[in-house]
């Protein structure tokens, strides 16, 4: 069983040391642009040097996060940003752009690439496009299940998310706060839209739907050791120095406590901030959190409210007894009530306190315990009715004082072991040093000192004097494995010598050591040629899943045909998936295209887990037995066709991606970033763009309910602050749910400005959409001829938007 890294989120600099003295063995931060965290402080390429140089020193690895969409007009400035991060020592960049995969592979080739999050890299084809790729590690979705990384095969790095907040979407596929709020989490500047409160039609309360409580698995570690995960991820580079603290050394001692085969509790990690745990996907136990902000460590329900006083009966495991100067939080139902604790509360037992003799107990450890906690005057009156509500100790005062002492520790999880031999070479002191770092290199130096020895006057300096000074680390993390002293006693030199000669050594040793992880700068061009774009023939795509679109639409050169679930409902027989539904389905729409003027294709789920891919694989099968061939448009990064959750941003994306026949750009992109593509594209035919249709907003393997209230009859909307209603519609997949935009992205006034750039390939979805709305293909082929029809496109489309263009 290996031991994995353990990897922490860094904001600042303070971070970053309290992250090293907790016992991270990596960090990943991010630069002032190009990451997912952009409203984190995040740092300067000074900074950055600073934080490798610091961290190398420690023997932390340090992970450069340059993981969101990358440009057109971006792509020569951001690999010369990662030029410098190469050459200043950085271990490995996370990436999200396939395009900026590609430049690195390139340009950069020694540089290890880490695939992040945001690649959706859930099912084998992905992660064997990926290793194809030269990609060192790959961090899996949030949503990949132990069964499902257990079969994984691949000689990449395995990293998971262990702990921390949890997107409601797979990363890389929400659109939400983008097309909402013109913030792009692909931009790295999500609004977090998901942290809001909704109200599901047919519901009668809002509620937390999207906001899922947060992920621990520090309960798994044994079972995430013995997968082979070779590192586990924190989530938090916008937290406080307490969350990284707490969180950190606590994975860092169970960690540890794993080697000897021992397993770990943990009631701290509560007490930082958390909305509530669940353990996610990992063991498909997730749940959603009741509030917005910090929830803390569940300890009891109050039996007993008075104006003077509360009881709580204590839950027997807990362990961590409020004390005063700690925060209570009393919550029932969509209420709570939060106070500080004033006076020195009183642990009794439950027999005591029905008894009415509040007699104080020692053992803690006791059974059926009762807290009698004094309210004042001072604290603020609830306006509900305490009883029968539950408790959570939020505030912890004495964790501040583990914290403090963390963070001046000056120490770090593996020290560097250090040889050092003293000798005197013509009267002259010697001090050799030989340093083995974590990673097995060897660093050797040596220094001489100004000052010769003497005869001695009163008294020699003696071996162990020399020793003693030799012993002091200073501020330096290294470790003394063996002093050799080759000298015999008799002569004389100052002590303050001898400790010259150690920081000078140690100064040099440091710098050897930070150069070793060093490359040689050197600036790229990528020297791109504008290309003049001949006038070709446009051609529509429509996307559908409705049967009746494909009897009757026209003018369209591909319809991609998604299949529905049955009956709007789970398509699994027994826990596996109705292939013949599902064969079915496609048998007929085939019959059904069959002479018409269209190329019919297949359109694959976005999102496909191994188990899926395996069925629908089978049904392809089926299908070819039958003498029913069908392309198939499908995300694996190796496919034919791919629709625009392939996050396509720049034409180093569009090239790398060779075997595909149509590429759909992001419909994040801008009017200026369409503009930049085609300009510098070799293929125009392999371009595609959406201009009309509802995006999806959110893809997710969360319920949008929970428990008994699944079961309640509702109907598929969301529903915002703003009244919008936002359809639901289930996954072929039968587990993922996909959150679609109210309104409809149109890009009808712009078609001809496309069409003049030298786009040609224009699609429209027409997904659970009246059985009519085939007919905007043809408003759109009028709109090319200057005819822009907006009272007829309103008859189908009545809610229209131009978004983000």
């Amino acid at each position: 069983m290996r031991i994995p890294e353990l990897l922490a989120p860094v904001g600042s600099m303070d971070h970053l040391k309290v992250a090293i003295n907790a016992g991270a063995s990596a960090v990943y931060l991010s630069g002032k642009n190009y990451g997912a965290r952009k409203y984190a402080t995040n740092f300067t390429l000074d900074e950055i040097e600073e934080a490798v140089n610091m961290a190398h020193m420690h023997n932390v690895k340090v992970y450069v996060t340059v993981n969101t969409l990358i440009k057109e007009d971006e792509l020569e400035n951001v690999i010369n940003y990662l030029a410098k991060l190469y050459a200043m020592g950085t271990d490995a960049v996370l990436v999200q752009d396939l395009g900026l995969v590609e430049l690195i592979r390139k340009h950069l080739p020694n540089l290890k690439i880490h695939a992040s999050t945001q690649m959706t890299c859930e099912n084998q084809l992905k992660i064997d496009y990926l290793e194809s790729k030269g990609i060192k590690r790959v961090v899996l979705p949030r949503e990949m299940r132990k069964e499902e990384i257990e079969n994984l095969k691949t000689n990449m790095e395995l990293e998971i998310f262990v702990h921390g907040a949890l997107c409601y979407s797979y990363s890389g596929q929400c659109l939400m706060s983008s097309f909402k709020g013109g913030r792009s989490g692909n931009r790295g500047t999500c609004a977090q839209p998901c942290r809001q409160k909704y109200l599901i039609e047919g519901m009668k309360k809002q509620d937390y739907y999207l906001s899922p409580s947060d992920l621990n698995l520090f309960n798994h570690l044994k079972e995430i050791a013995e997968l082979d995960i070779r590192c586990i991820k924190i989530e938090g580079r916008m937290r406080s120095k307490e969350y990284l603290t707490i969180v950190v050394s606590n994975y860092r001692k169970a960690l540890n406590r794993l080697k000897s085969g021992k397993e770990s509790t943990s009631e701290e990690i509560n007490l930082v901030f958390n909305r509530g745990f669940n353990e996610g996907q990992f063991l498909n136990k997730s749940k959603r959190s009741i509030r917005a902000g910090h929830i803390g460590l569940k300890i009891g329900r109050v039996i007993k409210s008075s104006e003077n006083q509360l009881a709580i009966r204590m839950n027997d495991h807990i362990k961590t007894m409020p004390e005063k100067g700690d925060g209570l939080l009393i919550v029932k139902n969509n209420d709570d009530y939060g106070f500080e604790i004033s006076q020195d509360p009183l642990i009794t037992t439950l027999n005591h306190f029905q008894k009415g003799k509040n007699k104080p107990v020692k053992d803690l450890t006791r059974k059926n315990k009762v807290l009698i906690v004094k309210k004042v005057w001072q604290n603020k009156k609830a306006d509900f009715n305490l009883n029968e509500s539950d408790v959570y100790l939020t505030k912890k005062n004495n964790l501040s004082k583990k914290v403090k002492e963390i963070e001046n520790k000056g120490s770090s999880y593996v020290k560097s072991k250090l040889m050092l031999t003293f000798s005197i070479r013509n009267k002259y002191p010697v001090l050799k040093a030989r340093l083995t770092l974590a990673n097995h290199k060897e660093v050797t130096c040596e220094v001489m000192g100004n000052t010769p020895f003497e005869k001695p006057l009163k008294k020699s300096i003696s071996q162990d004097t020399i020793k003693n000074q030799l012993l002091k680390m200073d501020k330096y993390p290294f470790e003394i494995a063996q002093i050799n002293i080759n000298y015999d006693g008799t002569l004389f030199i100052p002590i303050s010598k001898i400790n010259k000669l150690r920081r000078n050594l140690f100064e040099k040793l440091e710098n050897e050591v930070i150069d070793s992880y060093k490359h040689e700068p050197e600036t790229i061009r990528l020297n791109k040629k504008e290309i003049n774009q001949k006038e070709a023939e446009i051609n529509f795509s429509f996307y559908t899943n409705n049967l009746k679109h494909l009897e009757n639409i026209t003018g369209v050169k591909r319809v991609y045909l998604e299949i529905p679930p049955q009956d709007d409902s789970l398509s699994l027989e027994n826990g596996n998936y109705n292939i013949n539904y599902i064969v079915n389905f496609i048998k007929k729409a085939i019959e059904i295209a069959n002479g018409k003027n269209y190329e019919l294709i297949w359109k694959w789920p976005d999102i496909a887990h191994d188990k899926l891919i395996k069925a629908l694989n089978k049904v392809r099968g089926i299908l070819n037995k039958m003498h029913y061939t069908i392309p198939i448009m499908s995300n694996s990064f190796n496919g034919e066709y791919a629709s625009y959750s392939m996050n396509i941003a720049n034409n180093y994306s569009i090239n790398s991606l060779e075997n595909y026949k149509i590429l759909t750009v992001s419909p994040e992109l801008r009017k200026k970033d369409y503009e930049e593509i085609i300009k510098y594209c070799m293929n125009p035919n392999k371009v595609e763009i959406l201009v009309h249709g509802r995006v999806e907003l959110m893809k997710t393997r969360y319920p949008i309910l929970y428990g008994n209230e699944s079961k309640r009859d509702y109907k598929n909307y969301l529903i915002d602050e703003k009244k919008n209603k936002h359809p639901i519609h289930k996954s072929i997949s039968s587990e993922e749910l996909i959150i679609f935009n109210e309104r409809d992205l149109s890009l009808i006034d712009e078609i001809d400005h496309l069409k003049n750039l030298g786009y040609c390939n224009f699609s429209i979805d027409g997904r659970y959409r009246k059985d009519s709305y085939y007919k905007i293909v043809n408003i759109y082929q009028e709109a090319l001829t200057g005819n822009i029809l907006k009272q007829e496109l309103e008859k189908y489309s009545p809610k229209n938007t131009p978004a983000n263009y």
